[in-house]
């Protein structure tokens, strides 16, 4: 979505902040990545059936998420969904979850997001700890952000977003104009945290 308020726009910003090497930009790149959640969040709600319109007004992660996790049913759980048509093609689509570990570190950089104490920021580990926060919330955005299904429950009518040059795009289109082909799906759960390691460190 091209769009300086969709989620993937608010993920980039954020990303570019907390890689600036500015300690205050760390502050910027917390509210990103906030309003990228929430903005993820909505980006389900919205395609949900039978949420009201004051349901998908809501800025909170809590109520968003409320919201989505009664339309969805899925909680943390990722969805892989394989179309396969009888000519022998196969398009696979995957629903990742803004999981319940997001939305805990947006919560916890959401109240530095106001005047913070001098002591605060004085204290051992206080940057280090931000910025690991933002490491892994901002990779658990992507995870979330790299969903193509937006409306996962069948009996809803699955909703799936990609770009016009995707090659699935023709598998669907046909399946859509009458070629005959089956649904199968995959459900995993992770347990316990997700970790996420970033592309710069050594190995």
């Amino acid at each position: 979505m091209n769009s300086p308020v969709s989620s993937i726009s608010y993920l980039s910003r954020a990303k570019q902040l907390s890689r600036s090497g500015d300690k205050a930009n760390l502050f910027y790149a917390a509210l990103e990545l906030g309003c990228g959640v929430e903005a993820r969040l909505k980006e389900h709600a919205a395609l949900a059936v039978g949420v009201s319109k004051s349901q998908r007004g809501h800025y909170e992660i809590r109520k968003l998420s409320k919201t989505v996790y009664e339309a969805f049913g899925l909680g943390d759980t990722f969805l892989i969904v394989f179309l396969q048509l009888f000519d022998g093609r196969v398009g696979q689509f995957m629903y990742a979850p803004v999981s319940t570990q997001l939305q805990a570190i947006a919560a916890r950089l959401g109240d530095d997001l106001h005047a913070v104490p001098h002591e605060k920021i004085l204290a051992d580990g206080f940057w280090e700890n931000l910025r690991f926060q933002l490491t892994e919330g901002c990779g658990l955005l992507e995870l979330a952000c790299s969903s193509e299904v937006l409306r996962p429950p069948f009996d809803q009518g699955l909703h799936v977003c990609l770009p016009p040059e995707d090659p699935r795009v023709a598998i669907i289109t046909d399946y859509m104009n009458g070629t005959e082909g089956t649904f199968r799906t995959a459900a995993i759960t992770p347990v316990g945290s997700l970790t996420y390691y970033s592309g710069n460190e050594e190995a």
